[in-house]
């Protein structure tokens, strides 16, 4: 398959069977989606991974005790927190990404731009190997509960959760937005959208 019908088939999946998704695979196409994104020097990332059901289960504890923290949270439904608890935990694999926060804000941007080219390449990476991910930023995750529970430390700062696993159905592509529609051209003084 080409790079080309990679980048246009690949979809976010949320539901994944329950094979189980090996730490070796993980760790082989994290060096070559690191290998790819190649930008110089190393990138100042780092990656946790949850993959056995120990693992799984005490990520997913964590992520609902930050939930639970949170006061909106506090109105939903102890059966509605229980169903996401046991779908998350049946996910094969979550691939936490951690980026160095930097002294600066440029160098700080620089290793989440980084990390989020990483976490495409690696997405593209997997989709050729039949896995499906879902890249996880949800806000109400990310709190000083769950971050302390992942072990970010004082200088990182969280990037996001891919969930993935292997999966029997993708679901049908959305149309895009041509890129025609998001073009600008930039003529030294006001910019005109064409």
């Amino acid at each position: 398959m080409d790079l080309a019908t990679i980048i246009t088939e690949r979809r976010s999946i949320r539901r994944f069977n329950s094979r189980s998704v090996s730490q070796e695979l993980v760790t082989e196409l994290l060096a070559q989606a690191v290998r790819l994104y190649g930008q110089g020097e190393s990138p100042r990332v780092r990656f946790v991974y949850a993959g056995t059901p120990e693992a799984r289960e005490r990520l997913v504890d964590g992520m609902t005790s930050s939930m639970r923290e949170n006061k909106l949270m506090r109105w939903v439904p102890g059966k509605m927190i229980e169903l996401f608890k046991s779908r998350f935990t049946a996910i094969p694999g979550h691939l936490i990404v951690v980026a160095e926060a930097g002294s600066d804000r440029s160098g700080g941007e620089a290793s989440v731009a980084a990390a989020c080219g990483i976490m495409q390449i690696f997405q593209l990476l997997g989709w050729e190997q039949g896995l499906g991910m879902l890249w996880d930023t949800e806000r109400i995750i990310q709190n000083e509960v769950f971050f302390k529970q992942i072990g970010i430390r004082d200088h990182e700062v969280f990037v996001g959760i891919l969930h993935i696993g292997y999966f029997d159905k993708a679901p049908r592509g959305r149309s895009r937005t041509p890129a025609e529609k998001k073009w600008t051209v930039y003529e030294g003084r006001e910019a005109k959208t064409v």
